[in-house]
């Protein structure tokens, strides 16, 4: 990405607008010794775990755990036979393969008979009919009924988990802090990382979250963070240092700390591309 911050390069601008940038680092630099002195704690919600990161120490939650992950194995079943039929691989090897892990699992007890009725149906239904071994699209499009409810069924089970899972880590945390203060100085990022709109249950969760302690829309806007590209602990606090300085920018110059959330020139634009296309 082209670094535009020292531009215009010559002229009488070019000074005052490093000089601009001077001073923003700056601002940007005390800020964020307060997230680094533990004054602003961030809980951070990646990969399989929320992470309270305050000041240098840091508390590790772990959200999906054997469960979640059995429950995505599960899902994998329908398409590992689809699969093994579009390269060939179909024997009588896959099919008690997976017979035998779909009974198995029912000793564990995470699971009930009724969590797991819909997928072995599912299952028993695909490697049963005489088209399985020669799998093809229009095959697959046969059997989306049958598929459909166990996907369901089981996204409902791993959702349910998740929540469960983050809102007890949440309640963690605030017993971790031990300071109303704190708590309600903390703010809540979700890493994205590499798929778009990736993890929004978390998301989902942090604004409740906050909703419920605050009753406040704008302060569950202020304080849940949402990044798509964002993958580590350090990215997510650098985000909440930006945050915070825009808050600055904004409640002094736009009378709103939360006017710098959004994409000022994108809205203007609005009617600049529709003067440009008119003339």
């Amino acid at each position: 990405m082209e670094d535009t911050s020292a531009r215009p390069i010559n002229g009488p601008l070019n000074s005052l607008n490093k000089q601009f940038h001077d001073q923003l680092l700056i601002v940007t630099g005390s800020t964020r010794q307060r997230l680094d002195n533990g004054s602003i704690p961030v809980v951070v919600r990646l990969d399989s775990r929320i992470v309270l990161a305050k000041g240098r120490s840091r508390s590790v939650f772990t959200i999906n755990d054997t469960y979640y992950h059995q429950l995505k194995a599960l899902a994998h079943i329908p398409l590992f036979l689809f699969l093994s039929a579009l390269n060939g691989n179909t024997s009588e090897r896959e099919k008690n393969q997976v017979m035998t892990a779909l009974s198995d699992i029912r000793t564990d007890e995470n699971f009930t008979a009724a969590d797991l009725s819909p997928i072995q149906d599912a299952v028993q239904t695909l490697v049963n009919s005489s088209e399985w071994p020669l799998m093809e699209y229009v095959a697959v499009r046969k059997f989306n009924r049958t598929l459909q409810p166990a996907f369901q069924s089981l996204i409902a089970l791993a959702a349910k988990d998740e929540a469960e899972q983050t809102l007890k880590a949440l309640h963690d945390i605030d017993n971790k802090l031990d300071d109303p203060y704190l708590s309600q100085q903390c703010f809540y990022v979700v890493c994205a990382g590499h798929q778009p709109r990736y993890k929004l249950l978390g998301k989902q969760m942090f604004e409740r979250w906050i909703f419920e302690k605050t009753k406040s829309h704008e302060e569950v806007e202020r304080r849940v963070l949402y990044g798509e590209s964002l993958e580590s602990v350090d990215a997510a606090r650098e985000l909440v240092v930006t945050r915070l300085v825009n808050e600055l920018i904004g409640e002094a110059f736009l009378n709103s700390p939360l006017s710098m959330n959004q994409d000022v020139l994108g809205q203007a634009g609005e009617l600049a591309v529709e003067a440009v296309f008119r003339e």
